[in-house]
């Protein structure tokens, strides 16, 4: 029990911060250096190659770090319109994204990006004789969007370095501006939960993360085609309702995990054909992206508890979906009130059960 408890723990902390990884290449369209004299100097345009690494991808605001090396044709040193080799370019940073437009399937749509950091530089071997190249603060900013893997980025960077005259030993702080395209392989945790308030997910039976040993009530019927339903089920409306979940609870308690059985054997003797869908809430404790998560994390561990009560096959599952704490269908200022919001609905969608008749519990 205590390993179990141990691994969820662990479970938790990886699934609260997702991370991503990106391959990053790109081409700079302008490249001029300027000059604390006065002077510029335009430079080839030519490749980029980087890497970054987000540490938390989930919500509006995501953060992390990276790293890009900047090439001309055929070298790794940036070169003039003359085609002579000059210094080269490595900037290390942090970085910034504030998501505008997440779409519901996860990809954030439109984001604004920023970057600050050091630009690492030193001169090339041809001008090694007069002058020492070191580098100097690095910033940057662009716009991008993200399509499944892959993200698109324009990028306007300025980028410092500082020049030393060896003769009269005299240093000058100049920059290197930029303004290019990113284009980026993501790899890791890809979708940003805060964008779709329902999340859709197919259903794969696996072992809850809590395990109630209970067994389910039988049936109580009345009359031979009269049966009685569990008191957190309507007729009328052709839905259940399971409570009982702890504040951050993926499972319910005992009792009403009891009336998931009774379903199960209600269907199990009754129903042909149909499917189930499964809605999960939450109360409004905890941030939008969390109660998002564990809304489907209960929506899920209440349709794997109903495929261990025996629910047959023919009768299958239609949708897993959360609405996090969305929909409350009582108040959150109360302990009862966020008792009653924390819960997942089961809907059964033209579920044919042999013309029974039905009668809400008390």
């Amino acid at each position: 029990m205590k390993k179990l408890v141990i691994l969820g723990t662990a479970l938790l902390a990886l699934n609260a911060i997702a991370s991503e990884g990106q391959l990053k290449f790109g081409y700079d369209f302008s490249r001029e250096a300027k000059f604390g004299d006065g002077e510029n100097l335009k430079l080839k345009k030519g490749p980029t190659l980087g890497a970054e690494y987000i540490f938390d991808n989930q919500g509006e605001f995501e953060w992390g770090v990276g790293a890009e090396y900047k090439l001309s044709s055929n070298s790794g040193k940036l070169k003039d319109k003359f085609n002579d080799k000059q210094f080269r370019s490595a900037p290390v940073y942090a970085l910034g994204k504030f998501n505008l437009v997440t779409t519901q399937s996860g990809n954030d749509a439109l984001y604004v990006l920023g970057r600050a950091g050091y630009n690492f530089a030193n001169e090339a071997r041809e001008l090694a004789s007069d002058v020492d190249i070191s580098g100097g603060l690095y910033g940057a900013v662009g716009l991008g969007t993200e399509f499944g893997p892959v993200s698109l980025e324009a990028l306007y960077e300025k980028a410092g370095f500082s020049v030393k005259d060896r003769v009269n030993g005299e240093r000058e702080r100049d920059s290197l501006d930029t303004f290019g395209v990113r284009v980026g392989y993501r790899f890791g945790q890809l979708k940003n939960d805060r964008g779709p308030k329902i999340v859709k997910e197919v259903v794969t039976v696996e072992k809850p993360v809590e395990v109630i040993k209970t067994q389910p009530a039988p049936v109580k019927t009345i009359g031979a085609k009269t049966v009685e339903l569990p008191f957190s089920c309507s007729a009328s409306e052709k839905k259940c309702v399971i409570r009982g979940f702890k504040v951050d609870g993926r499972v319910p308690n005992e009792a009403e995990a009891r009336d998931l059985g009774i379903i199960a054997n209600v269907i199990n003797q009754f129903a042909e054909g149909g499917s189930i869908d499964f809605v999960g809430h939450t109360d409004s404790t905890g941030s939008d992206a969390y109660n998002q998560k564990l809304s489907v994390s209960r929506a899920q561990n209440v349709a794997r508890l109903l495929k261990e009560y025996g629910l047959k096959n023919t009768v299958s599952y239609g949708t897993i979906t959360g609405r996090g704490e969305s929909q409350p269908v009582d108040t959150n200022n109360t302990v009862q009130g966020r008792y009653n919001n924390r819960r997942v609905e089961l809907f059964f969608q033209n579920v044919d059960f042999e013309n029974v008749r039905f009668v809400d519990g008390n």
